[in-house]
């Protein structure tokens, strides 16, 4: 298997946020993983929303930038990248403020000294501008994930039919343990409430934003892009979308790689933000490129990067 990053885990801002204990594992090259509350295990992520701020808090020749984003629930992701990541700061220079934005990155955790808060931020690998609509399937995955880890989480030790219904990852599974560990008691009806609040946002239902000076918080909602795509919010919560067989995601993913290879190969974190809004997430996207190397179909010219063979 050729050797590749951590995948993006999707991931609304406000669980993110809120994973402030680290966990390094015990192998060789463990990257520093974010455990969240409800048993999110981040050390890359996939975030949308709204760029809402930017600033280069350096120089014109050593810049470094800070930049927020607002998802579709109103809650802020804090992006940073300076001379340590150029490419990540290169591409925030770019954009401007209240484009949507897709994101892949790492997550890292800061706690001052004189200061008892943690502060989690991205460091953006890769960014791009994206569409109203793109962000919206992005958010409707996410709030898919969330749903999954709140199910989990309410089942773990208590009802293990229903926790071998939740088709948890081995790592996913593994961020759940962890989060026991880390946080023994948690509201998982706050986690409850912040699905619900999404999904009806993105269903066009009235619920307030948050302040902020750049942007309007007038998302708009997924109903009008995709009417069926949640006709009754409490239902979507209660049942996660139907999986799409794995033949078609092949399919999708291999019709990516054709449309965005401009000759040298699509990048891996290219690819999985433009596979996100087909439903198809790090772990798997992983899966079905070990299988379509595997059918002769793909191959790497160079490292991390895909071609149709």
């Amino acid at each position: 298997m050729a050797q590749r990053r951590e995948p993006g885990v999707l991931v609304l801002a406000k669980e993110l946020s809120a994973a402030i204990v680290k966990h390094v594992e015990d192998r060789e090259y463990s990257p520093t993983y974010l455990i969240s509350e409800i048993g999110g295990k981040l050390s890359r992520v996939l975030i949308g929303g709204v760029l809402d701020q930017i600033e280069n808090r350096g120089s014109e020749d050593d810049p470094f930038y800070t930049a927020r984003v607002i998802d579709p629930n109103g809650d802020f992701y804090y992006l940073q990248a300076g001379q340590y990541n150029p490419e990540g700061a290169t591409a925030l220079s770019k954009l401007e403020i209240g484009v949507p934005v897709l994101c892949v990155g790492k997550v890292r955790a800061r706690t001052p000294e004189d200061s008892e808060r943690t502060y989690v931020s991205v460091q953006p690998e890769s960014i791009r501008a994206a569409s109203m609509d793109e962000v919206n399937h992005w958010a409707i995955k996410a709030c898919d994930t969330l749903m999954r880890r709140i199910n989990a989480n309410k089942a773990f030790g208590e009802d293990d039919e229903a926790l071998k219904r939740a088709n948890l990852t081995g790592r996913e599974m593994d961020g759940l343990e962890l989060s026991k560990d880390f946080y023994p008691t948690i509201a998982v009806e706050n986690y409850q409430a912040l699905l619900y609040d999404c999904l009806t946002r993105l269903a066009g239902g009235d619920v307030a934003m948050p302040e902020t000076t750049n942007f309007t918080g007038e998302f708009e909602p997924a109903a009008k892009t995709e009417p069926k795509v949640v006709e009754k919010t409490k239902e979507i919560i209660e049942e996660a979308a139907e999986p799409a067989s794995g033949d078609d995601n092949e399919a999708k993913v291999l019709a990516a790689i054709k449309k965005m290879d401009e000759g040298d190969g699509i990048y891996y974190d290219d690819l999985g933000i433009a596979i996100s809004v087909e439903g198809i997430d790090g772990p798997m996207l992983d899966e079905i490129l070990d299988s379509l190397t595997d059918q002769g179909r793909i191959f790497q010219p160079r490292f991390n990067h895909y071609k149709e063979a």
